[in-house]
């Protein structure tokens, strides 16, 4: 455990880079066991496709090896779950998957898991159709019916699960089943670390109740959900297709610095009994933080005859620093967009249209509220900036945006709504700008563009008082002094030319250029960047990864090294309009290196949760306390009412130490050092210097002895070392 008492004000960036070890080896004796239910016999040695096992109870006896196989017969059907032992390796991965042609072998059980991994790493779960086939209905007090759960109820280095192109599917819509889940269950609530590096992709997940994919954590003793953010690093959720959901699409609780990208959601919230309380949403991560939420597509979600969400995409409560951003949310019941209680996060450059706002977060094509159950830990919605959106008003009685204070707590604070462009379509009832609920602030409203048929509508609400006039508007508030007014374009830009691409090393990635569009009407928003490793594939929001203002992009959307990738380029206005056809170009990408991972002060900090790896505490000699309180304008955790206290990169005491501490997630080496000096930033009265030092649990390790003084006007050099770890100390 690092400690690093840092007295009064003082501006730091610590930056904890993780050495990438080398991985242990093992002796090359992994095996491959084969498994027929048509053909095979238990008594068999099972290693080879004429000597296969027959059941899956017998794969649930044997504990596998670093890179063994258990490959199941393409065809057979399994009337049986199965329980996997063994853990394997990033490089030596244990793979269960099939042999031979024909169907995906189906693996069909009413079991609470169909297939489970308990306390495991380094698996490959792989081209099964997995069948849940309980006849319990939805809203049933029995054990849910899941087909893949990945879980954890002890504390451990858990990492590498890769869980891909599966088939998982139940009974209907209406039944007491889900797709996948990841979880993790204790009996006190945990700010560390249990599992990371886990994979869900290209996966096709369909006709289940509650859930498609999931990941969260269990309080055991409260019987509450786990709070943190910490508890799963790195989760990417990737091309996956859900579909026909009595409930929820992808909901990702308890994640940090992990990506929802390129997946479809479209038919979920369908129950059609009574009984259910939660509100269902198509994507959409909880107590999550550092989240990449990016070009999916939602439709088509209804709210299980509940009244709420039904909405496409949601920042959902206890989240913090979200990027939903270049996403399609269309024709939902509920919103478009939608926002719980939550800090610093953004929606940005999505396009939203054709949502019918019925649900009651409120009217909106992007509805903001800061609903939450928890508001003991954290309320309000703060620092949320909305921007370069396209949203299409095409709905009765709907309106581009909507607030709605919605939960008891701390009022909201440096919201942002700006640089959108907004189509108001022509003949619909009831449509509007704006609809800002009181004590639900938009503290900035600016900058956009508002398209009618006219080319002069505008309506909004705030705080229940109606104005038609953009004039109006702003005499009223003091809003959208630079917002524009303009008519609505139907006429599509001229498609780029020229397109070329090749691998940037430098930058680690593909660079694009083309030669630039033309538009004669509202003028060109953006191109949209498309990619795929097929040369005949149609462009969608499954291959997009980027938009850009200029003639030239930098692709490193997920890129795999030794690949050859497709890219097409299409125009857009701003009114939505696309060019017919693209510029096209290729390249194959070199060696994607990966580069070690950073525990850094300020981009980790978070306000909602302690950790991933971040504590902050007082020290009062040799002890050390948690603090327990943030305080959300200073975006520090702090020692109730007095000064005492922790941010992103400032430290502060008042009587005691504040003390900034890294707990290290595995054992390995880390390289210590700062993006700056260390300096104090007040001046005055009393700013007569504070003393610095780092301990490594009890044991000081900057500088060699005594303090290390700072005072105001003398930046300090920060420690720049190389120390061994292990995890948890």
């Amino acid at each position: 455990m690092l400690k690093s008492p840092l007295l009064l004000f003082l501006s730091l960036a610590l930056i904890f880079c993780s050495l990438v070890l080398p991985e242990k080896s093992y002796a090359s004796t992994a095996t491959t066991f084969y498994v027929s239910s048509s053909s095979g016999n238990d008594s068999n040695n099972g290693t080879s496709s004429a000597s296969p096992w027959k059941t899956l109870a017998k794969v649930s006896t044997y504990t596998f090896n670093p890179g063994d196989q258990i490959l199941l017969k393409s065809g057979d059907t399994w009337n049986e779950n199965v329980y996997l032992h063994g853990s394997g390796t990033a490089l030596q991965p244990i793979k269960m998957s099939s042999y031979g042609s024909g169907n995906k072998p189906l693996v069909r059980s009413s079991a609470q898991a169909v297939v489970s991994l308990q306390n495991e790493g380094g698996w490959v779960i792989s081209g099964l159709d997995i069948e849940c086939t309980t006849t319990n209905p939805l809203v049933s007090s029995e054990p849910i019916n899941r087909g893949i759960v990945v879980s954890y109820n002890s504390e451990g280095t858990w990492s590498n699960v890769i869980i891909e192109g599966n088939r998982v599917r139940g009974p209907g819509i209406n039944s007491n089943s889900e797709g996948i889940l990841i979880s993790a269950e204790y009996p006190t609530e945990k700010h560390s670390e249990v599992a990371r590096n886990i994979v869900i992709r290209d996966n096709e997940i369909y006709n289940l109740g509650w859930r498609a994919i999931g990941t969260g954590g269990w309080d055991t003793a409260l019987s509450d959900n786990l709070k943190s953010s910490a508890l799963f690093y790195n989760v990417k959720v990737l091309n996956n297709t859900a579909y026909l959901l009595g409930n929820q699409g992808i909901v990702i609780g308890n994640g940090n610095h992990g990506a929802i990208k390129w997946n479809i959601v479209h038919d979920g919230g369908q129950y059609t009994g009574t009984g259910v309380t939660w509100g269902p949403g198509g994507i959409w991560p909880v107590a999550s933080s550092y989240m990449d939420v990016m070009f999916n597509e939602v439709y088509n979600m209804s709210d299980s005859h509940t009244g709420f969400d039904g909405s496409g995409l949601n920042i959902d409560w206890s989240n913090e620093y979200i990027n939903l951003q270049y996403n399609y949310a269309h024709d939902n019941k509920g919103n478009g967009i939608t926002t719980m209680a939550n800090i610093n996060s953004r929606i940005t450059n999505n396009i939203v249209k054709g949502n019918r706002g019925g649900s009651s977060i409120g009217v909106g094509q992007i509805a903001v509220s800061d609903f939450t159950v928890d508001t003991g830990r954290y309320s309000g919605t703060k620092n949320l900036v909305i921007e370069k959106n396209l949203i299409v008003v095409d709905k009765v009685n709907t309106s581009a945006i909507n607030s709605i204070d919605s939960s008891m707590g701390d009022n909201w604070s440096g919201n942002a709504f700006q640089n959108n462009q907004i189509v108001l379509a022509n003949g619909v009832a009831g449509t509007k700008t704006y609809a800002i609920g009181t004590g639900a602030e938009i503290d900035t409203i600016n900058a956009n563009r508002i398209y009618s048929g006219s080319g002069t509508a505008f309506e909004a609400s705030r705080y229940g008082t109606r104005y038609t006039s953009l004039a109006a508007w702003r005499t009223a508030t003091g809003s959208d002094t630079d917002t524009i007014l303009g008519v609505l374009d139907t006429t599509a830009p001229t498609a780029p030319t020229g397109g070329t691409a090749a691998w940037n090393g430098g930058l680690n990635g593909i660079s694009l250029s083309w030669n630039g569009a033309a538009d004669s009407g509202s003028g060109i928003s953006h191109y949209n960047i498309y990619r795929s490793t097929s040369p005949t594939f149609v462009p969608s929001y499954r291959y997009m990864v980027g938009e850009a203002e200029t003639t030239s992009f930098n692709d490193k959307q997920e890129l795999q090294s030794e690949t050859t990738y497709y890219y097409k380029i299409e125009t857009e206005d701003r009114n939505g309009n696309v060019s017919p056809v693209y510029a096209a170009a290729n390249a194959t990408s070199g060696t994607v290196s990966v580069a070690p991972r950073k525990y850094e002060a300020s981009r980790d900090f978070g306000i909602i949760a302690q950790g991933p790896v971040w504590e902050y505490e007082r020290a009062d000699g040799s002890a050390y306390t948690k603090l327990m309180g943030t305080y959300a304008p200073w975006k520090m955790w702090r020692n109730g009412t007095t000064y005492l206290g922790v941010g992103e990169n400032v430290q502060a005491p008042e009587g005691s130490d504040a003390v900034r501490t890294w707990i290290a997630p595995e054992d390995g080496q880390i390289a210590l050092s700062a993006s700056s000096a260390i300096q104090m930033v007040n001046s005055g009265s009393g700013a007569d210097g504070v003393r610095v030092k780092v301990m490594k649990n009890s044991t000081q390790i900057w500088p060699s002895s005594g303090w290390q003084s700072v005072i105001y006007g003398a930046p300090v050099l920060s420690p720049n070392m190389t120390l061994n770890v292990v995890k948890g100390g």
